[in-house]
């Protein structure tokens, strides 16, 4: 069974924070996003009330939130879990990006400012600021761990001229799932191969090369909505997100395969 690790977001939690749950939830939230709280992991709310210091009422509330989210689950016998997504249910956070950010986009192109250009794209150029420095594997690392909060911040101003908050707060919950699931899952290797230096710089300057093209990508879309069109934005979009996602559900059931494949020692 998963343990749980929250010593660390715990030395972050604001006592006299008057949004005790919400801040409950987003350092939990982020706990489970960055992996210290695996899929599997039950949430004890004894253990988490003790370690942020307040009582088992907000603990309780912030799960309710999370739950909502879709990142943990009630199960019997068992209590709060930290939900296990599987490639089908990463396949539908695709499907449901693709189709409400097409929505998003299309809306926010049409009212899209000179201001509104200069945000969007400096979120790219800091990002590609990041990357230009990311020339050996720890550097790598690094901006693949700052990876999903650039990127959501990149669609966050690209949607927000759209004028619907529920929708981008709906999208923000698919894009924190995406991330988080990417994050979990997306080196690919055969697991009976330990990686050799060689193979890491050829991973490495993989990603990089990957990441390169996706900023392009984000700079294309903010052009298209910058232009008023729509209908290149999202036809952007829908590589960004179609395109590259059917290849990563291939590689990730190609990952599930050879896990099952791998003899037991």
């Amino acid at each position: 069974m998963a343990t749980m690790s929250l010593d660390a977001y715990a030395a972050n939690f604001p006592i006299s924070s008057p949004t005790m749950t919400s801040s409950v939830a987003r350092l939990l939230r982020q706990a489970i996003l960055d992996g210290a709280l695996p899929g599997g992991s039950v949430i004890r709310q004894d253990e988490v009330a003790r370690k942020f210091g307040v009582s088992r009422v907000p603990i309780r509330e912030a799960l309710l939130k999370l739950e909502g989210e879709g990142l943990v689950e009630t199960q019997p016998r068992k209590g709060v879990v930290v939900t296990v997504l599987s490639t089908d249910d990463f396949e539908e956070i695709l499907e449901m990006r693709f189709a409400l950010e097409s929505l998003a986009i299309e809306r926010a192109a049409s009212v899209f400012t000179a201001a509104h250009t200069q945000a969007a794209m400096a979120v790219v150029e800091q990002a590609r600021d990041i990357l230009l420095h990311s020339e050996n594997p720890d550097l790598a690392k690094e901006f693949d761990s700052r990876w999903g909060e650039l990127n959501w911040l990149f669609h966050r101003r690209l949607y927000e001229p759209a004028g619907r908050p529920r929708l981008l707060a709906t999208i923000e919950n698919l894009q924190q799932l995406f991330a988080r699931h990417l994050r979990m899952h997306i080196e690919v290797r055969d697991p009976q191969a330990e990686p050799t230096a060689g193979a890491l710089r050829e991973d490495t300057a993989a990603n990089l090369t990957e990441w390169a093209a996706v900023l392009d990508e984000h700079e294309q879309m903010v052009r298209a909505c910058s232009r008023h069109d729509a209908a290149g934005a999202v036809a952007v979009l829908k590589h960004h997100i179609s395109d590259h996602g059917t290849e990563l559900v291939r590689r990730l059931r190609e990952r599930s395969r050879l896990a099952i494949d791998v003899p037991r020692r």
